[in-house]
């Protein structure tokens, strides 16, 4: 058994924060942050970052102290912190563990008293974010906030031993997992998924989150985060999903197709290892507004999501394998119809689907009130969930939402390629530039450059190169996309700025279908970037044999003796939108005479 007891005073005989050295970490042996990325150096300080300020900004009352413990063996950990305040109150104090899970929140320690919190803690391997190699780090991380934190008011007293409990593993996407935040903590400017705060309310059981920003099922499973689950899985575990938010940019993870089929495989796997299971619908982002007619036809009110196709194939899948169903979808859609415009005080300043600290922890309290109102939530989690906590509105109007202006965090499109099916594609220097041009996910691991490309999966990347966005409500033209899908923004511009070929376009008696799962052929690459680069749409009517003549003109199309009508690469896709970006800049200021 492995046990250690430090106490921690004074270690600093300045501030946490001076001009000079930064933000200190605070740690029994200093805690050490890499040269790379931020959710590296984030990684290896628990989850946090410095915050760099364009001026001069008091860190009062938003101070971070940070203390890491190395353990010998990976495994469960109880962790008893005590922190006693000495001459002055402790106000608005909030513990974080791991990388940066809520374990408690507003702790108020007067002055000469002190506070003990006792939790459990999983430590495992890691595969961190834009990177496919797994961490192997055993580190345990306690991290505090709050007023008068100082060292030389507070002094910190960790217990860590090892002690095998019950794991409540959760998979999911950027919703879900443990975000980094900047130091000084501003929660309303902190990204935070809702299980990062979850483990509030766990009491004789560790979390260990596993989710990671972009991904879907298939990513899940395929770049190795499940696979650490399966290893580590035992009896009286239990597995906790919510996906949907990046199958829905797949055409081959629909609904009630490839995601549905993933949810049942992971599911399926965890019950026979003993564990338990339990399916969340995928939040709500906020919801967008429907003209009255295609609100009545989709019944729906004046509001529609794009993700209810999502939380409907979960609940389907919930209720075919018994397992307990949370529909967060719905709470959360109910929601923020109800907060209207105040709806956005729980995102990201100027994001509609990654909420800040108070939206994760007012989405974590539905979570567990949802869990505790029935039979069979309370016997997936028997003792393990309910340690008291009461469910309490956390409103962002407790705190600032004037964030001081940050410089910009350095460019994750300046790492290397972090694609693991890449060594056998040609040219790897054009799937570079493209990734520099910020076409490419950085958080998912496999690129599958030499499969077909889907005709609307197309249209997120290709949107990137042209700099254009979608737009809603879609008005229907097709009869094969519905106004709730990812996609159909991106066609409703494609028909505004007529960039769709009326030969790409199946016709079947009154009826038009725009074909989005169909392989996108060279030609309808070539025609879409050329009609883009005629300035008037009302000029774009130019032939597909035209749009290819002048795409290999310019170099846009290097294909040699392909035979007409075949499906070009995913791989292909992004080089030939990295070279038109390069020939953008000079052509689209002048006029192309398509007549030559």
């Amino acid at each position: 058994m492995f046990s250690t007891h430090f106490k921690l005073h004074n270690p600093y005989t300045d501030s946490l924060y001076s001009k000079e050295r930064g933000y200190g970490l605070f740690t029994p042996e200093m805690a050490v942050t890499t040269s790379g990325t931020a959710h590296e150096e984030a990684l290896k300080s628990g989850g946090w970052n410095t915050r760099h300020f364009y001026e001069e900004v008091s860190d009062e009352g938003r101070q971070v102290q940070i203390i890491k413990v190395s353990v010998p063996a990976f495994g469960t950990y109880r962790v008893t912190v005590r922190l006693t305040a000495m001459d002055n109150d402790i106000e608005n104090l909030t513990l974080f563990s791991s990388r940066r899970a809520m374990i408690a929140r507003d702790i108020s320690i007067p002055a000469g008293n002190t506070w003990e919190k006792t939790y459990h803690t999983a430590v495992t391997p890691f595969i961190p974010a834009l990177s496919s190699v797994r961490c192997e780090d055993k580190d345990i991380f306690i991290s505090y906030s709050g007023s008068n934190i100082g060292s030389e008011n507070l002094t910190a007293e960790v217990t860590v031993t090892s002690e095998k409990v019950p794991v409540i593993w959760v998979g999911g996407d950027s919703t879900v997992t443990d975000q980094n935040a900047g130091i000084p903590y501003y929660p309303y400017g902190s990204f935070s998924g809702w299980a990062q705060t979850l483990p509030r309310y766990i009491q004789g059981a560790a979390v260990c989150n596993m989710s990671h920003s972009g991904l879907t099922t298939n990513c899940f499973r395929d770049d190795g985060h499940f696979d650490i689950i399966k290893e580590m899985i035992k009896p009286g575990d239990c597995l906790i999903l919510q996906f949907g938010h990046n199958d829905q940019k797949r055409r081959n993870l629909a609904a009630f197709g490839g995601y549905s089929d993933n949810l049942r495989s992971f599911i399926s796997f965890t019950k026979v290892m003993g564990a338990e299971a339990i399916l969340c619908s995928p939040i709500s982002r906020i919801p967008l507004s429907l003209s009255p007619g295609q609100a009545q036809t989709l019944s729906l009110g004046s509001h529609y999501s794009l993700l209810s196709d999502y939380a409907r194939a979960t609940e389907t899948v919930a209720k075919e394998l018994d397992v307990p169903f949370i529909d967060l979808h719905g709470q959360t859609f109910e929601k923020w119809v109800e907060f209207s415009e105040k709806a956005k005080d729980f995102f990201m300043p100027g994001d509609v689907t990654h909420t800040n600290e108070y939206g994760s922890v007012m989405i974590s309290d539905m979570f567990m009130n949802t869990l505790r109102s029935t039979d069979k939530g309370k016997e997936t989690l028997p003792g393990r969930c309910d340690n008291g906590l009461t469910c309490s509105f956390w409103s962002p109007n407790s705190d600032t939402k004037d964030i001081p202006a940050q410089e910009p965090e350095p460019d994750i499109f300046a790492i290397n390629l972090p694609y693991m099916d890449i060594a056998g594609f040609e040219d790897k220097k054009g799937l570079e530039k493209a990734f520099r041009y910020c076409l490419l996910d950085p958080c998912v691991m496999h690129l599958h450059p030499d499969s077909p490309m889907p005709r609307a999966q197309l249209l997120m990347v290709l949107f990137k190169a042209l700099r254009i966005a979608g737009t809603r409500p879609y008005t229907g033209r097709f009869s094969d996309l519905r106004p709730d899908e990812w996609d159909s923004g991106y066609v409703e511009t494609l028909i505004n700025e007529n960039l769709i070929d009326p030969a790409t376009i199946r016709r079947e008696e009154d009826k038009l279908f725009f074909r989005p799962d169909e392989s996108l052929t060279y030609e309808e690459l070539d025609s879409f970037l050329v009609r883009f680069l005629e300035n008037d749409p009302g000029k774009r009517n130019i032939s597909l044999d035209e749009c290819v003549r002048k795409a290999q003109e310019l170099g846009i199309d290097t294909r040699n003796n392909t035979a007409p009508g075949k499906w070009i690469s995913r791989g292909e896709v992004y080089t030939a939108l990295a070279r038109f970006i390069d020939l953008a800049e000079g052509i689209k200021t002048r006029s192309i005479n398509f007549e030559a």
